[in-house]
């Protein structure tokens, strides 16, 4: 917190302060009040609710399709190394096992020093 200086009011300045807060905020309200409140109807709720249901889908279906194409090539790269070029295999497996292990490391490390 803040330091703040602190003016204190006898005790009439203090009510006068107040009643003319409570008159401000009673003229703002006022004002707010005065503003027109458009609500829309349920048909426009109901036709925004499907449409963005259709959208989802939508994003739902091209990114299974990315991710699918994308697992049969991963897949298809390492069927073709176990079985064309093992030494590559296993050192692909390696590599990978060591990078996570590093990854998660250095995870560990910046969790416990950001607490």
């Amino acid at each position: 917190m803040k330091n703040q200086k602190v003016i204190k009011l006898n005790s009439e300045q203090q009510n006068k302060q107040d009643i003319d807060t409570i008159a401000e905020l009673q003229g703002g309200l006022q004002k707010i009040d005065q503003f027109p409140v458009y609500t829309p109807n349920l048909q426009w709720f109901e036709q925004f609710v499907i449409q963005e249901q259709q959208n989802k889908k939508k994003r739902f279906i091209r990114d299974m399709s990315i991710f699918s194409i994308i697992s049969l090539i991963i897949l298809s790269g390492i069927i073709i190394s176990l079985y064309q070029m093992p030494v590559i295999f296993i050192s692909v497996q390696i590599i990978t096992i060591v990078f996570i292990v590093v990854y998660s490391s250095v995870q560990l490390v910046k969790k416990a020093n950001h607490i």
